[in-house]
């Protein structure tokens, strides 16, 4: 008797954990990202991306009240298993605060930037328009401080635009230190940057025509460069 208890106990303890095992079968998923942009001209009510085969909806907002204000964004995060059809799986729909209801049925699981497009600027019965997000291209410049004293101020200046990329040192970037910076520019554009750093003694050195790239800048001695460059190219 005590071997047929034990043997259904060893059953039940084997099927639970057969059981178990089933429950925590993670399933592979294909995920659609989608970065949903007001270009509609007035408030969004509501943004809906509808599952074509489940049924299933994805909304905006999740609070009462909330809208999609001019040039708003808000992202969208659908997963499907990975063996099933991602090809026109969801529609997108819209509502704006004027009562304009919109509707596009052939959204892909993919990952796309969207803009909700304003009446006028619709191209015939599209509500929407797909844009590419903008590729970006870095400039990053670790500097070296070979000047002999503390650097206070360092600033980078796009040529073009004018921006300035400003650090002041509260504790000083003291010698033989490195420190780097980033600049980040559109693909498309190929601007000249201008460093300028400050010494604590108030020496300025000036290089205005930096190009977006990776290297290493040793910041020297104003006084002790040839020529009028107070840098060079290169790492201790």
């Amino acid at each position: 008797m005590k071997k047929i208890l034990a043997a259904l106990i060893a059953l039940a303890l084997l099927l639970c954990s057969a059981a178990f095992a089933e429950e925590t079968v993670i399933t592979p998923v294909k995920t659609g990202v989608y970065t949903v942009i007001n270009k509609t001209g007035e408030p969004v009510t509501e943004v809906k991306i509808t599952d074509n085969v489940t049924g299933d909806t994805n909304v905006f907002p999740t609070e009462e009240g909330a809208v999609l204000g001019t040039d708003e964004v808000v992202a969208f995060y659908i997963d499907i298993p990975e063996n099933e059809d991602g090809e026109h799986r969801l529609t997108l729909s819209y509502k704006t605060q004027s009562g304009r209801e919109e509707t596009f049925g052939t959204l892909s699981i993919e990952e796309a930037e969207i803009d909700l497009l304003a009446a006028d600027a619709m191209t015939g019965a599209t509500p929407i328009a797909f844009t590419m997000p903008k590729k970006e291209k870095t400039g990053e410049y670790t500097f070296y401080n070979r000047t002999g004293e503390v650097v206070i101020f360092l600033n980078l200046t796009d040529n073009e635009d004018g921006f300035q990329l400003r650090t002041a040192f509260a504790d000083g970037f003291a010698p033989n230190e490195s420190y780097t910076v980033s600049y980040v520019v559109p693909e498309d554009r190929d601007p000249t940057l201008t460093l300028q750093f400050v010494t604590e003694s108030g020496k300025i050195g000036t290089f205005s025509t930096l190009k977006i790239e990776e290297a290493p800048i040793s910041l020297l001695d104003v006084d002790d460069v040839s020529g009028a460059t107070p840098i060079s190219f290169t790492a201790p």
